[in-house]
């Protein structure tokens, strides 16, 4: 059983099976007692109405006149029956003819209920004690079939059990009515996810219950943050055929023009532009490399993560004897996709790996729900008046330096993704370059 619906629909028939079926027993049981203690509460006033009632002749042996006694005790076979017992004889009542009742033990101390089965195969209810009457011993007990109770019972019962399955089904309507209610909100969002798929709707509806929002809310966010890296990952494909554009080019004009008057200077323009594709695809490649694998929508521990990415700019950057300087809290978090930090890190490190002479520095501070991630270097830095180039796509101050002016415009790309700022400029320490992230802890939805 895969449906939630069915699911609770069978968990709340059985619950209201099973309280159907309480309801009747102990509802059964309870008018038996009530009607058993009516009966017997009668029979006690009876009991004592016979003690009261009870004489001695001169002989000895006991009689009650008969205008003290009621008339059902003189109905044969009435189920009113009683039955005194003393030293010197017995007396029964008239409904008895000559049956005779079999008594339970009788005790002074309280008076004795039971069951017994009288003339006829009747079920009768006794009550009887016993007690002393001018110092002699006597019992007395008496009964009423109980036979008409218990069939007035079970009619009742059975007229009971009839309402509580009527009741019983329209309880059953009402429920899946609610379930259905219920539900209705999954449903919406079990119809909204082909619509998804076929990319009608670029998220989920967030009007969910409580129970199911915050998942929604997640898968919302991977949409959107799957939706973000594929544009990025469009950009950068761009970004990638533009630089290759122009040692294209210069290629096919090369390719245009044999090397008949100047060979050498030729041969030199090749390898220029051969080179400067490699360096492209290196760069690619190395991105690559720093990235990594991962879950989409990872969330990450910085510590963990920066110290795998120091040591792959090392093996990078090995042919340099770069000193990293990292300084994290523990236990902090980047509240974002594990992708986006490293390629948001690795670029700004990777660039303070070129231009540094020694020293690259990496500090991480939170502070009033913010996260601050602060890269320096020890190289020439940059100077003011050309800082804001640097976010521009393809901008590079220093073509004589390996790459493509992409890295700082992708950070600025990534930061502004997080709502987040992103501030470049010289080191006060170090004296090079400087670029300083700060993001929010928690994002709004």
């Amino acid at each position: 059983m895969t449906s939630l619906q069915a699911r609770l629909s069978a968990g709340l028939i059985a619950a209201l099976a099973l309280l159907t079926a309480l309801t009747v027993a102990v509802g059964g049981y309870s008018l038996h007692q009530l009607a058993e203690n009516f009966v017997a509460a009668r029979l006690e006033h009876d009991l004592e109405t016979l003690l009261a009632a009870l004489e001695f002749d001169p002989a000895g042996q006991p009689r009650l006149p008969g205008e003290r006694i009621s008339a059902s005790f003189h109905q044969p076979y009435s189920g009113h029956y009683y039955q005194i017992e003393t030293p010197s004889g017995e007396l029964c009542s008239r409904s008895l003819w000559d049956a005779d009742l079999t008594l339970p033990p009788l005790t002074a101390d309280r008076v004795t209920r039971s069951f017994v089965i009288g003339p006829q195969d009747q079920e009768l209810l006794l009550v009887g004690r016993a007690f002393r009457v001018k110092d002699q011993p006597i019992t007395i007990a008496v009964t009423e079939d109980f036979t008409p109770v218990r069939q007035g019972i079970q009619r009742l019962l059975l007229e009971v059990a009839g309402i509580a399955l009527l009741l019983f089904g329209a309880l059953l309507l009402f429920q899946r009515l609610i379930v259905r209610r219920g539900l209705a909100p999954l449903e919406q969002l079990r119809r909204a996810l082909p619509r998804l798929a076929q990319g009608e709707i670029p998220q989920l509806p967030v009007d969910a219950p409580d129970e199911v929002r915050p998942l929604v809310a997640e898968l919302n966010r991977l949409l959107a943050l799957l939706d973000q890296r594929q544009r990025r990952s469009r950009r950068a494909l761009g970004n990638l055929a533009h630089a290759l554009k122009t040692p294209l080019t210069a290629l096919i004009q090369l390719a245009e023009q044999p090397p008949s008057s100047h060979p050498a200077e030729w041969w030199s323009d090749l390898r220029q532009q051969l080179q400067q594709m490699r360096r492209l695809m290196e760069r690619e490649l190395k991105r690559a490399r720093i990235a990594g694998g991962g879950a989409p929508g990872q969330r990450v521990l910085l510590e963990r993560e920066i110290a795998d990415l120091v040591d792959t700019l090392g093996r990078i950057h090995r042919d340099r004897d770069l000193r990293f300087e990292i300084q994290v809290p523990p236990g902090c978090q980047f509240p974002g996709d594990r992708d986006d930090l490293l390629e948001l890190l690795g670029n700004l490190l990777d660039n303070a790996c070129h231009w540094a002479a020694e020293t690259v520095r990496l500090t991480v501070d939170v502070n009033a729900g913010r996260l601050a991630l602060r890269v320096e270097d020890d190289g020439p830095g940059c100077p003011p008046e050309q800082l804001e180039w640097l976010r521009q796509r393809g901008t590079r101050i220093d073509e004589s330096r390996a790459g493509h002016g992409l890295g700082l415009a992708i950070a600025s790309d990534i930061v502004e993704q997080y709502d987040g700022t992103l501030t470049l400029g010289r080191s006060a320490t170090l004296g090079g370059f400087q670029a300083e992230v700060v993001l929010p802890l928690i994002r709004g939805r």
